[in-house]
């Protein structure tokens, strides 16, 4: 127990750090002291591809009488930001997406939309125009990650939404100019997505010998060949790569302190109460789920809708949010596949309990750290930028994901509390490049 109270205020320690960066962030906001968006940084830097930049826009004149109701609400007023977010996420839901190949999608999608944006005032684009750009860039985007769907179906969407914009809007600003601009950047986010390294083959040879203590297959799957094992070396946002931030190591096989932990996990598993159970099953977020990064991207959407966030706003809280869970997971994944720890399962399995099984169906890969911990941390440090006034309730949720893991019994407190530290510092990065004066 010494040894958990020590991890969790080792865990602690950041969060506390980041109190005054978090203050300073309020007090520029509240002094009207964000910059204009014509000034942020871009997300996307890499060259746009030739010839594909489809410039193209034709809408029917603006009648506001043509459409109203919930379309016209949907894409005509709320943020681009949220309404593609949504085509995200159930698409994440369809196609049974993995936690980090969700937040991928995620990410890009949001950093072209912020770009667009970017690129769009500094050419003094109207609100409406601004929007179109938005739209184009998301709609390519998808287009390019999901080309399962209906050919022509997100072009579509984006020249509806498009169309919507420029009658919620009234604009008549030169939208076709702004169409070029969106669809630009989608290049610049296709580029960055073919050169990423997600596509990259296994590397058979990477993984090292069993011994004890190492991670192999865990029963109920019992799958041989652990999931991305390449993500390490996805290229990041705000990190030089996934190894710049990294965790200590995890605690050593075999050791007092290591059986303690696999301990305190078949107790735990064996005196679970229904909240318990239901916080582990409720952060349950794997295939078939909107993931943790979907859960993070609704909360943060439910929040910008209720405090009002403006379009820019918008958009700089969702490609911050995701860009930081995305280096958070490829920084986990680098610890994963630097160690190689077993999971609790086989721990206990091999000797407390041959026929333990956990609350939940353990994934397949290594334990240190844990994914949840990591993309929740970096999320809640995060959101509680934008929203500093609910900073106790982000980190409270966090910790909640983080703590579900040990419910579910899929991985040890150290790897979860390690986790959060490794998000938090993550996150941290992230916001101090939103608010570099703030974070001095």
């Amino acid at each position: 127990m010494a040894k958990n109270r020590t991890l969790l205020h080792r865990a602690a320690r950041p969060a506390c750090a980041i109190v005054s960066t978090l203050a300073a962030i309020a007090c520029a906001l509240a002094a009207d002291a964000t910059p204009h968006p014509s000034t942020w940084p871009l997300w996307l830097d890499v060259p746009a591809l030739h010839g594909d930049a489809d410039t193209r826009l034709v809408l029917p004149p603006a009648n506001p009488a043509q459409a109203e109701g919930a379309w016209l609400d949907r894409w005509g007023r709320t943020a681009p930001s949220i309404a593609w977010t949504d085509i995200v996420v159930e698409l994440i839901v369809k196609y049974q997406q993995n936690p980090l190949r969700a937040t991928r999608v995620l990410a890009l999608t949001n950093a072209a939309m912020h770009d667009a944006l970017v690129l769009c005032a500094r050419e003094h684009c109207g609100h409406a125009a601004t929007r179109v750009a938005q739209h184009a860039a998301a709609g390519r985007v998808l287009r390019h990650m999901y080309p399962q769907e209906s050919p022509g179906r997100f072009e579509a969407l984006a020249r509806s939404a498009s169309f919507a914009s420029v009658i919620a809007e009234r604009g008549d600003e030169n939208v076709a100019h702004a169409w070029g601009i969106g669809t630009g950047v989608a290049q610049r986010a296709i580029a960055r997505a073919l050169d990423d390294g997600a596509d990259r083959p296994r590397d058979l040879s990477a993984r090292p010998r069993e011994r004890p203590g190492l991670w192999r297959a865990a029963p109920p799957l019992n799958i041989y060949d652990p999931a991305e094992p390449r993500a390490a070396e996805w290229r990041t946002w705000v990190l030089t790569g996934g190894s710049e931030i990294e965790p200590q190591p995890p605690i050593e096989y075999g050791s007092a302190a290591y059986w303690a932990e696999v301990e305190e996990v078949r107790r735990v598993a064996a005196s679970l109460t229904a909240r318990q159970k239901k916080i582990a099953e409720d952060w349950n977020l794997d295939l078939g789920t909107v993931t943790p990064a979907g859960v993070w991207n609704l909360h943060a959407r439910g929040l910008a809708l209720e405090r009002g966030l403006d379009t820019a706003q918008t958009a700089r809280l969702f490609a911050a949010l995701n860009a930081a869970m995305m280096d958070a997971f490829i920084a986990c994944w680098h610890a994963k596949y630097k160690w190689w720890t077993q999971r609790p399962v086989t721990a206990i399995r091999g000797k407390l309990d041959p026929q333990f099984l956990p609350h939940i169906v353990t994934p397949p890969f290594p334990s240190y750290v844990s994914g949840h911990s990591s993309a929740s941390g970096a999320a809640s440090v995060v959101l509680s930028a934008f929203f500093p006034e609910k900073a106790e309730e982000f980190r409270r949720m966090a910790e909640e994901a983080a703590v579900s893991r040990l419910y579910g019994g899929i991985h040890f407190t150290s790897d979860n509390a390690e986790g959060l530290t490794l998000g938090r510092r993550i996150g941290e990065r992230v916001v101090a490049r939103l608010f570099p004066q703030a974070a001095k």
